[in-house]
């Protein structure tokens, strides 16, 4: 069994600011005799907060503390925050609500936030939640794990082994921050800039990963493709081929991507590597090239889909997903008609599609919020009929050949196995197979959701 180091020395220098924590106010952490202290993690947003979330999961079950506890059994809540949209916000204050009643049914009990609400709104947050504890920043941690390790009072003999890991797919960060500045995204402000990891300090976590029984890796960034190993110069590509010769390791796929970063070197590796999956997510946001100018993405829909081409004409059974941003300001109905156009003609299998929401801070914030949410929501759900007749014809088209499904779940009394192709379709089937293993599955029917078969010994291929 794998151990994780033990929490460096060093980190007993550091302290939360004073403005973060409130050791005064609140009663010590009292952990109750006999057993662990025991951590709930509540996380919302993006998969970098998944990513965050196992991370800190890891940190604090090297200084003795149980992270994957029930809320109600916990002692420690730690909210990990999302600050990109509105309704995100709005979502961690009510859990906060709810958890200023479970913090007064037992003495001793700590709630503390992390994530992107905490950087963006700093001490605001301790004015406004008066119950909050502690607040940190996820991205240097030290500091809370230390005052954590000294009101636990945990005495560590040796590193704490790590249990083998029940997930059979995990987020690994390669990059973070974000250079862009696109006029709507609050990214690069509670993010920072662009700063990609080592690669062999990456290639290590998904070798530690697959030995604790992880088989697909995703490789994570806000602009995943614009990374850089700070040693050598290799890009993502060169990434993921050194990921590929992780043995164990059954598929690797990336996110997210910005279309100025695609380049056939990438489509390239995704085209040759036995592990990489064929599923490219690639961010249009509009189909009109005034309005990606005024969202300031750098590039034009003719860039886009020369690139949608190529990557086609590289990376055979290709599937593509997207995200669009529908109401931004001053788009006119002549610039939606033009994202109508282009989901028409690109068919994505995967369309994630939002109504634009003011968030301030940004440059998009200073425009006039002008369309209408009535009109938002029809536009919305325009699109949502567009991708619904995409996502069933590349989901039909599927029926009938061989797949290659990573089996998460077998089948049960009352139900069918679960799993996943190469390009993320979900499947349901029935037949033996065995969870963490690739099965070929037969795909005898579709819906817009997922695809049905049955487990076959006939010889992988979806195309």
């Amino acid at each position: 069994m794998p151990f994780a180091p033990a929490l460096s020395p060093s980190a007993k220098g550091f302290s939360p600011l004073p403005t973060l924590s409130r050791p005064a106010r609140r009663q010590p952490i009292t952990p109750v005799a006999g057993r662990r202290p025991r951590a709930h993690l509540w996380q919302i947003g993006c998969q970098m907060n998944q990513a965050d979330r196992d991370r800190l999961a890891e940190q604090l079950q090297e200084i003795g503390i149980d992270p994957e506890s029930r809320q109600q059994d916990a002692d420690l809540v730690i909210l990990l925050t999302c600050a990109v949209r509105q309704n995100a916000e709005q979502k961690v204050y009510g859990k906060f609500k709810e958890l200023s009643s479970w913090k007064a049914e037992r003495p001793g009990r700590a709630i503390a936030l992390t994530g992107c609400m905490a950087v963006e709104h700093g001490e605001q947050l301790l004015q406004r939640l008066p119950g909050l504890d502690y607040m940190f920043d996820v991205r240097e941690p030290e500091g809370f794990l230390s005052k954590l390790q000294d009101a636990f009072c945990v005495e560590l003999d040796g590193p704490m082994p790590l249990p083998a890991s029940d997930r059979l797919t995990a987020y690994v960060p390669v990059i973070g921050g974000c250079n862009e500045m696109c006029t709507y995204c609050i990214v690069p402000f509670v993010r920072g800039r662009e700063t990609s990891r080592p690669l062999q300090d990456v290639v290590q976590d998904v070798a530690r990963l697959v030995e604790r029984g992880v088989r697909e890796i995703t490789l994570l960034g806000q602009n995943v493709n614009s990374y850089v190993d700070p040693a050598s110069g290799v890009g993502l590509a060169g990434l993921m081929r050194a990921v590929d010769r992780v043995p164990g390791l059954l598929r690797q796929r990336f996110l997210t991507s910005h279309p100025r970063n695609a380049v056939p070197e990438l489509f390239s590796a995704m085209g040759e590597l036995v592990t990489a999956c064929e599923q490219l997510h690639l961010p249009v946001q509009s189909g009109s090239n005034s309005c990606l100018a005024r969202m300031k993405r750098l590039y034009s829909v003719e860039q886009y889909k020369e690139q949608i081409a190529l990557a086609r004409s590289m990376v055979p059974g290709l599937a593509i997903s997207t995200d669009i941003i529908v109401g931004f300001p001053g788009e006119t109905d002549e610039e939606f008609e033009e994202t109508v156009q282009l989901m028409q003609e690109i068919k994505f299998d995967v369309v994630h599609m939002q109504a634009y929401s003011p968030r301030p801070g940004t440059a998009a914030a200073r425009r006039s919020d002008d369309v209408p949410m009535e009109e938002k929501k029809r536009r919305l759900a325009r699109l949502l009929s567009i991708s619904r007749d995409s996502a069933l014809a590349a989901n039909l088209a599927q029926v009938g050949r061989v797949a290659e499904v990573l089996v998460e779940r077998l089948p049960e009394e009352g139900s069918m196995g679960f799993g996943r192709t190469r390009q993320n379709r979900v499947v349901r089937f029935s037949g033996t197979a065995k969870v963490g293993t690739l099965a070929s599955v037969q795909l005898q029917s579709a819906t817009v959701s997922h695809l049905v078969g049955t487990v076959t010994v006939a010889p992988v291929g979806e195309s």
